[in-house]
């Protein structure tokens, strides 16, 4: 999580810190122009947090500046920062809403309000091609796919970033492998993992690893990275949760459990967690016990329907277990 803090440090206008580096010094000296070649420049070479160090740390200096702002939207929602992007593309927006960019943050701040979705999608689309040497622009469009589940077309945009860009952004690696294995193109996916954990190693990023190596039951493998995921980020509820999917798969839910416990020590409203702990029990046929774990998620989350399933499930059975002799009446 150490991580996620520095990020929200350096979007809140603060001192951008590089994992063992010392504050960025800004080149006052730098123009916009000059500013996005350098960044393209680390981009390129998959460097994406030394291009957002570089980016921030001259952010003071070009604050009226569409193109620096733009930029700053672009890097922030890429790591699905939603809020946070939401506000630059809004400021990017008021400084010219007739340029591509400006247009591209519309439409961006109007997919992520879910306003008027296929509209706005068809309307970017056509920008992006109106604009092909602007690779933000299709990146922007590659997330929104994501965010909406067009896998097939979020992969082809992927894929035309990553003809330009090689070996391109950790950000674009991590959520090219998404789509990927949401398509169940694992081989391609993984490839797309092993350059993400590569280039920026944190637990996002061998979390992904794990789930497409969990996709492909090479089980060991997926533990490991499981194992590095929660010890570079201990104190996120999602990949411990991460781990025991995994191991629940293998059918191992006294491990599974032991993953579970951990993610709601985390975080006690995580109620996925609850669920899948649910699940173990009920696998196990600890249906009194997986009863109380899915009630426990239903509180969290009203509107779960499998804790809503599970619940009148082992409901009867129960009643069917206390009353042997009462015919269900279904």
């Amino acid at each position: 999580m150490k991580s996620h803090v520095l990020l929200l440090i350096v979007l809140m206008g603060g001192v951008v810190v590089a994992r063992g580096a010392g504050p960025a010094k800004p080149d006052a000296d730098l123009s916009p122009a000059q500013l996005e070649q350098k960044l393209v420049q680390f981009l390129k070479e998959g460097k994406q947090s030394e291009a957002e160090k570089l980016l921030f740390s001259h952010a003071s200096a070009h604050r009226n500046n569409q193109d620096v702002v733009f930029l700053r939207a672009a890097l922030t929602r890429s790591r699905f920062m939603v809020p946070e992007a939401f506000r630059l593309f809004a400021a990017a927006a008021e400084l010219g809403k007739d340029t591509p960019r400006g247009k591209c943050a519309t439409y961006v701040m109007d997919l992520d309000r879910r306003r008027n979705v296929e509209e706005n999608f068809a309307a970017l689309g056509k920008l992006v091609e109106a604009n092909p040497e602007d690779i933000f622009l299709r990146w922007m469009i590659a997330v929104e796919c994501r965010t909406f589940d067009k896998n097939r077309l979020g992969a082809d945009h992927y894929k035309k970033i990553l003809e330009k860009w090689d070996p391109g952004p950790s950000l674009v690696h991590q959520t090219y492998g998404n789509l990927l294995d949401n398509l169940q193109r694992y081989d391609e996916a993984l490839v797309e993992r092993r350059k993400a954990v590569e280039l920026e190693p944190a637990g996002w990023s061998y979390q992904g690893l794990g789930n497409t190596l969990r996709a492909m039951k090479r089980f060991d493998e997926a533990y490991d990275a499981f194992r590095e995921s929660v010890r570079l980020a201990p104190d996120n509820p999602v990949y411990w949760r991460s781990w025991a999917t995994a191991l629940m798969a293998e059918r191992k839910f006294a491990e599974a459990i032991v993953k579970l416990q951990k993610a709601v020590d985390v975080d006690p409203q995580y109620e996925n967690a609850w669920v899948c702990w649910g699940k173990c029990l009920e696998s196990t046929g600890d249906n009194q016990g997986a009863l109380e774990k899915y009630e426990k998620a239903l509180k969290l989350d009203p509107s779960d329907d499998y804790a809503l399933s599970g619940i009148a499930r082992l409901k009867r059975q129960l009643e069917k277990a206390e009353n042997p002799g009462k015919q269900a009446s279904e």
